[in-house]
């Protein structure tokens, strides 16, 4: 038997994991056909096999960019137990343990075979129903893109969003719950009580508890309206999403929640985290997500300060074709909150695709207006806050999103009333290009016809600036 282990970029703990008992050969890459199918530019269509031969296990490079073990990029080497190979000079790292105690048997023909996900979908147990109306199914009847291991896994906190009346919450705060876990027997030697994970298999370790087929390792947060939690799903970590109490029998509640999980389901596209499953226990929702790993623009802005205008570019323009993609489906869809917290830089970027936007709790699809007011302070347009938003008006929160970058301070400090009345005011924020200015004066126009008028459009013209 042997078991693959993918690590986090950072801090080396397990993401997620894969085990073979029977195979003499398992291949990783990025193409559909292999055993571990990784997405990532730097790693190839089929990028390294493990291959066992006479009871020894060895590694063969097949990837252009190479394979790394010990710092050294290697061609064929032996496969020792407990050692961890790097997919080219910045790829993933992916630790393999062996137990030689059992023989694999030999090697199927690998054109036509299921892949991995395949036939752990055929195993998964049902959850108790779908989005769809009298559907009683277990996972999303989703296309290939949105299969549960076939992504590498990150992490983000996401909460639901709206302005209407709030229950008293004022007993949960906005502090997470401590929940009371239980350790999972696991006989690994290098199983470290103080991790999450077991390193050696990639089970995890403490379970505090189980929600239908997901087990709950750790709550990530809590806030007046939500509660999200990491959770571990054959072999996978994800991130589970469900609504405070108070709020279950709350109709607006249920219907943004509803809403962004029949949002997501429809979306394919890496800047968009995807929906893998979407279920209800006794009256309570669960929407399960993929994880991304990495720092909201926020959290990397207050740590590391003001970005240059270059990064705030390429940046940008990757939010411009994720706008443009939500903008110009055939019922254009409003994210409706726009801003550094809800943008995530991934620590392992996909298909060139760095920027991820979160949070669709605040959808909504443009045919089914309704005039509720989302948003956040600084960043939403004057038509939104009036319950009429448009396109138009994401590009507005965009527009403030870049002040923030390119500043380190919230937009809101630079509105005042001033000869055009109350707006921002771009001229007055330290340290712009004039190119930039005349940007964003035109993404933050009061009016919505006078901002530019598609996210195409904007991405032409930052793409000037480069």
């Amino acid at each position: 038997m042997i078991t693959l282990t993918l690590l986090h970029p950072l801090q080396s703990t397990p993401v997620q994991s894969w085990t073979f008992e029977h195979e003499s050969v398992v291949r990783i890459g990025r193409s559909t056909d292999n055993h571990v199918i990784l997405y990532s530019a730097v790693v190839s269509r089929h990028h390294v096999e493990l291959r066992c031969t006479a009871g020894q296990w060895e590694i063969v490079n097949l990837g252009a960019n190479g394979t790394y073990l010990e710092g050294k990029r290697i061609t064929q080497v032996p496969l020792l137990d407990g050692v961890t190979i790097r997919l080219a000079r910045s790829g993933p790292n992916i630790q393999i343990s062996v137990d030689e105690t059992s023989s694999p048997d030999p090697p199927p023909k690998l054109s036509g075979e299921e892949t991995i996900s395949q036939r752990r979908k055929k195993k998964l147990p049902e959850s108790s129903n779908s989005l769809e109306t009298g559907q009683a199914s277990g996972l999303l009847p989703v296309p290939p893109h949105l299969e549960l291991s076939e992504e590498v896994a990150a992490v983000t906190v996401e909460q639901p969003k709206t302005n209407i009346d709030v229950p008293d919450t004022s007993a949960v705060g906005d502090v997470p719950l401590e929940l009371e876990s239980v350790a999972t027997p696991c006989l690994h030697p290098r199983a470290n009580p103080e991790m999450l994970f077991c390193i050696d298999c990639g089970q995890p370790l403490w379970i505090s508890e189980s929600i239908g087929a997901y087990k709950i390792v750790k709550m990530l947060g809590q806030g007046g309206m939500g509660i999200t939690y990491l959770a571990w799903r054959a072999g996978q970590s994800v991130v589970l999403k469900t609504l405070n109490p108070d709020w279950v029998t709350h109709a607006k509640a249920l219907e943004l929640f509803e809403r962004e999980a029949k949002t997501l389901q429809q979306l394919n596209h890496p800047g968009i985290p995807h929906l893998l499953d979407f279920f209800t226990i006794d009256s309570q929702p669960y929407l399960v997500m993929e994880m991304v790993y990495g720092q909201t623009l926020g959290q990397y802005i207050a740590q590391q300060g003001a970005i240059s205008q270059s990064q705030a570019i390429a940046w940008g323009l990757e939010v411009c074709e994720i706008l443009d993609y939500l903008h110009t489906q055939s019922h254009p869809i409003l994210h409706r909150d726009i801003k550094p917290d809800n943008l995530i830089q991934r620590s392992i970027p996909r298909h060139s695709h760095e920027i991820v936007v979160v949070d669709f709790g605040a959808v909504k699809v443009l045919a089914l207006e309704s005039g509720t007011q989302i948003g956040s302070t600084g960043y939403t347009a004057p038509e939104q806050q009036e319950g009429h938003a448009t396109p138009a008006s994401d590009l507005y929160s965009l527009g403030a999103t870049l002040v923030y970058l390119l500043t380190g301070q919230e937009p809101i400090t630079f509105y005042g009333h001033r000869e055009q009345g109350f707006r921002l005011y771009a001229e007055y924020v330290p340290g712009l290009s004039p190119e930039m200015v005349n940007i964003i004066r035109t993404l933050t126009n009061p009016k919505p016809e006078e901002r530019y008028p598609s996210a195409a459009s904007l991405a032409e013209t930052l793409s000037q600036l480069r």
